[in-house]
């Protein structure tokens, strides 16, 4: 049996290591649940590779058939849109949450337009065919560089809030290659729910 003052000397030692287990784990709680939503960075022209297996939203998704479906798609301001990939003859979400660039860029991609009640990827806020027809980008990399810098100037005009305070985020839509091969430019700028889909119109929302 060991000494009383060593065994005093152990337990104070025990306390101390409980003592920093306890606010290890707490830290580790706190960090866990804190988020931010960190918008676009004007300066880049990166954009993440695209991913296209279907997945499964949080929200109810509308079947293919409640909407029309578009192999090749101009935007139009105000149109509600979900891009999908047809697998097996359905079209199907190719992701959880949008990504900023719902451009046609794989072979099976469709654009879906759907009536803005029913939950939707996407809102068109605007439309350039004049500009860009006139001087279309000339790379990927360009096109991306447009939409950003143009994009967030026109949010406030169709959502009612500047970009910077919205909890919605924009994105683009660029004409495919075929399309271009026609001659067919245009920048539609997109608005979308960084969490999910969108129900409703977003126009005038300030959102």
């Amino acid at each position: 049996m060991a000494p009383r003052g060593h065994r005093h000397w152990l337990l104070m030692v025990a306390a101390v290591c409980a003592v920093a287990v306890v606010a290890s784990t707490l830290t580790g709680c706190g960090s866990s649940t804190t988020s931010s939503v960190v918008k676009l960075d004007p300066t880049s022209t990166t954009t993440a590779a695209p991913d296209d297996t279907p997945s499964t939203t949080t929200t109810l998704e509308p079947e293919a058939g409640a909407g029309t479906q578009f192999y090749l798609y101009t935007p139009v301001t105000g149109d509600c849109i979900d891009r999908r990939t047809i697998v097996d003859g359905k079209a199907d979400t190719n992701r959880s949450t949008p990504d900023p660039d719902a451009s046609l860029s794989v072979s099976g991609q469709v654009i879906i337009r759907f009536d803005c009640e029913r939950p939707h990827q996407y809102e068109v806020i605007y439309t350039d065919t004049t500009e860009v027809a006139a001087s279309p980008p000339q790379s990927q990399e360009a096109f991306v560089e447009l939409a950003k810098r143009v994009c967030p100037q026109r949010f406030r005009e169709y959502i009612g809030r500047d970009y910077q305070d919205s909890g919605l985020e924009v994105g683009w839509f660029f004409p495919t290659p075929d399309q271009q091969a026609q001659r067919i430019e245009f920048l539609g700028c997109l608005a979308f729910d960084p969490k999910g889909k969108l129900t409703g119109s977003v126009r005038n929302s300030n959102r």
